[in-house]
């Protein structure tokens, strides 16, 4: 990418390499000096290296004594040298010059902002922008020229420019888009480094490296996935004794996988250890008191509990185990990007956990519902059926005073947001009930009326509404009314929230009086 800046040479730097006694084959010995006559700033040189600045040693020294060295930053994390020159090329001018002091690009986070495009896209970009101040100009002329111009003429103007729109959109979100490659580069260090800490052999295994998500969701995943990597490594993969004796290769496989699904990216975090240990798990929920002694619970249920805050299964205490924090901190990060978090397990033949994301933050397709005056947005991923009130099997006659509608012969729990949001007035004759889907859960919203899709431009609450954990954001209707979009992972919460409250009373001793 850089001789493409201008003309140079490239040579490999193997005078570090040492001998065979003294070699670490983990190290990276190996540098590369790159001569380059080019016009382009340092910044474009800086770009060429954006997606792994983070791990290596960047030196640029000016061929000729006009061109300004850079300042020297603070610190630099060293790994490889680039852009070294020969001190002949520099002491050849005829004035003597002191030699400049090498200058060495600071290691920028990639949080910074900076995206690089492919020039196709641009490209486009600009020709749908140009066709877009077109149809802006007729609609002008239209607006400007009485009744010369039909209704019809009107509705073609709209069409075009509503496909404009949609294609521009969808332009600027593939910018925005960078391959998850970039930060399935960063978690072989953390592998290689923990499977020295633990004692054990661990391979990392990535696929779907070219499968591309929103930037700022990216950089937002790096911790979850940290967490995920270490909890897997410590309690899942066993040591090369315990692999043996149960007939498993010595050294344990993590995989990193990404692909698109729908409007979404499922990305798994895999391994092929002992697998979640359920009765451990059972037992130390019942210890912390987040499950009565003897309840029946699926084992995805069960494998849901290791996300609450301060849940461990560790034995001792160390720097990657028993604190008490890592998976809790998954599922708050995942939420706060509406995503889902699903866990399956094997015993003795590995664990998989799967992040559901989509696949930006800025603008989603999403379905416009009425309840009361007010206008909602529910996330389309999330949403799997519509149905009416009257017409979905309503069952409210569970024991524990639960209401349940059956959908496709299944018994399906709801929520009536008029109750949830406490709208005053009586509800319409025909309500409608949204069947939405978190994971493997599935939850009916019951809404006075269905609006229709809605293509949503998320914007964020202020940090007055921080604590309000119902809702995700807001967005702005084409009257100019302000829609909340449902936070579709915290009313499934809540609905099981008041299930349980509604449990307990019902096995206190009023509770047994009204049965």
């Amino acid at each position: 990418e850089m001789l493409e800046m201008g003309s140079g040479r490239v040579r490999c730097d193997a005078s570090g390499v040492p001998g065979l006694d003294g070699l670490d084959p983990e190290q990276c010995h190996l540098a590369w000096e790159v001569e380059l006559t080019t016009d382009q700033p340092v910044e474009a040189i800086e770009d060429v290296f954006l997606f792994i600045r983070h791990e290596i040693r960047l030196t640029i020294e000016p061929l000729s004594p006009d061109v300004p060295p850079q300042p020297e930053p603070e610190s630099v994390q060293p790994a490889v040298a680039a852009g070294k020159v020969a001190p002949s090329a520099v002491s050849s001018s005829p004035t003597p010059v002191p030699a400049p002091q090498p200058a060495v690009a600071p290691v920028r986070p990639l949080s910074e902002g900076v995206v690089k495009v492919n020039v196709d896209r641009i490209n486009g970009l600009m020709n749908q922008v140009g066709e877009l101040v077109i149809v802006q100009s007729r609609l002008k002329q239209i607006a400007h020229s009485g009744e010369e111009f039909s209704v019809i003429s009107l509705r073609a103007v709209v069409e075009e420019m509503g496909r404009l729109v949609t294609e521009l959109r969808e332009t600027t979100k593939g910018i925005r888009m960078v391959p998850i490659g970039s930060l399935f580069g960063r978690f072989r260090r953390v592998v290689r480094d923990l499977s020295t800490e633990l004692g054990k052999q661990v391979r990392l295994e990535t696929r779907g490296e070219e499968t591309e998500l929103d930037k700022t969701m990216v950089e937002s995943l790096n911790d979850p996935m940290v967490h995920l990597i270490r909890n897997a490594m410590d309690h899942g993969i066993e040591s090369v004794g315990a692999r043996q004796q149960a007939g498993k290769p010595e050294e344990g496989t993590m995989l990193l996988s990404a692909t698109h699904v729908g409007g979404q990216v499922l990305i798994t975090v895999e391994d092929d250890g002992r697998g979640l240990n359920y009765p451990r798990i059972r037992a130390k929920a019942e210890e912390n008191g987040l499950l009565t002694p003897g309840a029946e619970i699926s084992d995805s249920d069960l494998a849901q509990l290791i996300f609450h805050p301060g849940f461990s299964t560790a034995a001792t205490v160390t720097g990657i185990s028993g604190r008490g924090v890592g998976m809790d901190v998954v599922k708050r990060n995942i939420d706060a990007l509406r995503g889902s978090v699903e866990v399956s397990s094997q015993p003795g033949a590995g664990c998989k956990v799967m992040l559901r994301l989509p696949l930006t933050l800025a603008i989603i397709d999403g379905l416009l519902l009425k309840v009361g005056e007010e206008r909602y947005i529910v996330p389309l991923f999330n949403v799997d059926a519509i149905v009416e009130l009257g017409d979905a099997g309503l069952d409210s006659s569970g024991s524990d005073g639960n209401r349940f509608l059956f959908i496709r012969d299944e018994l399906v729990p709801f929520l009536h947001l008029r109750e949830l949001f406490s709208v005053a007035g009586a509800p319409p004759p025909h309500e409608k009930v949204v069947i939405v889907v978190v994971g493997k859960r599935r939850v009916g919203l019951v809404v006075d009326q269905i609006l229709g899709d809605h293509q949503t431009v998320i914007k964020s609450l202020s940090r007055l509404h921080a604590e309000v954990k119902s809702f995700s954001g807001a967005t702005i209707l084409g009257d100019g009314r302000v829609a909340l979009i449902l936070e579709i992972a915290h009313l499934i919460e809540f609905g099981q929230q008041r299930e349980e409250r509604a449990r307990s009373v019902m096995d206190g001793p009023e509770g047994r009086n009204w049965s």
